[in-house]
């Protein structure tokens, strides 16, 4: 399943890179050539933990510390990790590369130009020679942007060889690139990276550092067999002590779908309820910081390694949502490890705001509009699009309510979130108007969420005589 030599890091290179460096966190300046396509036959080795000063209550906490263990994505010199950061894609490469083998140095003479940072250079041949990128993605990457979560899904893929997978049923699986959709398949038909409440995978969502440590967390687990005892005394005890892998929503996630009606907490081992699934009902808390409004929910259910909260209403939009466990409400199944709870500043998300309209020009009921008036105008939450098969002109009726007549329309153009319906001549004095736009004509462009429609009635204006 996996491409020989991912995660085969050198010994020697794993003491050097065993303390935080004191340069950039992300920027690779150790030695040697990092080309590794052999089989390494080797089992990582334990080094002393890294001390970060930000990750203590993070749901990756864990992760964060084993990767960093490592030196596959490092702290910063003041000893923070800074979970919650967006990952470039220059970050994002180095890191899969470092987990490929790729050591600060590389042997190329290639040049990729004026706007790659020095430290990158490198990395960026190694990348192209083990077929992370293509020499035309890393000559035209936009390495200072952030990383999208499809972009380091097809990284991750290649640079383990995972193999493709073009099975997805994701919602919003027109919003992965094409290309893409088969390396999405294989991270998440292994589970390396999962979708989100609603089934959708947010494939155009920013990469924070933590997530990053997570996916690569997986792959390591699953590609060395490591030995996940965290005990600071490194003592024999082999159990694997009681985690969260993730939660979905993921914390500090800032787009979360409004139509949100279940909550998940992933866990490292299976766990189950220490009394009833009651006693962890009640234990639960969703508040809705917004409102200052306390969320109902309608069940909580515990399978396997995963515990479902499910609400009795979905999310509202444009609105921040903290949730709080008590602690000693769940534990290990195997080892009846109870579970330290979560407090409400280590999970809280905000869903997007509602796509809908946000102003009409002429505002409906005005009974002033100018008779010159030959433009009209929509302005939206968010960009739209024309749906997929649908014509433009026909999404648009005006009325002229007065003479009972239809209006002729010119054009209709969309531009970001603004939709302008010009029409052929100009308004008439002293008549009322009311129009029409269709319903299912048109969608957010990011979530292709379809908009439903104005009546006439919703938007009816009149003009000066």
């Amino acid at each position: 399943m996996f491409k020989k030599g991912f995660f085969t890091l050198l010994l020697t290179v794993v003491l050097i890179l065993g303390l935080v460096a004191a340069s950039y966190a992300d920027q690779g300046k150790g030695k040697g050539n990092g080309k590794t396509k052999g089989m390494v036959n080797w089992k990582a080795v334990k080094v002393t933990n890294i001390q970060l000063n930000d990750v203590d209550s993070h749901w990756a906490a864990q992760p964060i510390r084993t990767i960093s263990s490592y030196g596959i994505i490092k702290g910063y010199p003041d000893r923070s990790f800074r979970p919650n950061s967006a990952v470039s894609k220059f970050e994002a490469i180095l890191m899969i590369s470092r987990a490929a083998g790729f050591t600060g140095t590389y042997d190329s003479d290639h040049d990729w130009g004026r706007n790659i940072p020095a430290w990158m250079n490198d990395c960026l041949s190694f990348a192209v020679d083990e077929e992370i990128l293509t020499e035309d993605e890393a000559e035209n990457l936009n390495g200072q942007a952030a990383a999208k979560r499809y972009e380091v899904a097809v990284w991750a893929n290649r640079a383990m060889g995972l193999g493709q997978d073009e099975e997805l049923s994701f919602l919003d699986l027109n919003e992965i690139p094409y290309y893409a959709r088969c390396y999405v398949g294989g991270m998440n038909k292994y589970g390396y990276m999962i979708g989100y409440p609603g089934n959708f995978f947010q494939p155009n969502k920013s990469v924070t550092r933590a997530e990053m440590a997570m996916v690569l967390y997986r792959i390591l687990q699953a590609d060395l067999d490591l030995d996940e005892d965290e005990d600071e005394d490194e003592d024999d005890n082999t159990s694997e002590d009681l985690e969260i892998n993730s939660l979905q929503p993921s914390d500090s996630s800032d787009d979360v779908a409004e139509d949100t009606d279940e909550l998940v907490v992933n866990f490292n081992v299976s766990v189950q309820a220490v009394e009833d699934l009651d006693s962890v009902l009640d234990g639960i808390t969703v508040e809705n910081v917004t409102d200052d409004e306390v969320v109902d929910i309608d069940e909580v259910s515990i399978s396997g390694k995963k515990l479902t909260i499910k609400l009795n209403e979905a999310l509202e939009g444009d609105k921040t949502y903290r949730v709080t466990i008590e602690e000693d409400l769940i534990e290990a199944e195997d080892s009846g490890e109870n579970f330290g709870g979560i407090s409400g500043s280590d999970w809280e998300f905000s869903t997007s705001e509602t796509f809908g309209i946000v102003s009409l020009t002429p505002e409906d009921g005005a009974d002033d509009v100018d008779s010159d008036t030959s433009v009209l105008k929509v302005e939206f939450s968010d960009d739209i699009q024309v749906v997929s098969g649908k014509t433009l002109l026909n999404a648009v009726e005006v009325y002229n309510v007065s003479d009972n007549q239809d209006v002729d329309i010119d054009e209709i153009e969309i531009d970001g979130d603004i939709l302008t319906i010009t029409l052929e001549d100009n308004l008439e004095a002293g008549s009322t108007y009311q129009v029409n736009v269709k319903a299912d004509y048109f969608e957010e462009e990011d979530t292709g969420v379809n908009f439903e429609g104005i009546a006439g009635s919703d938007w009816r204006f009149t003009t000066e005589d």
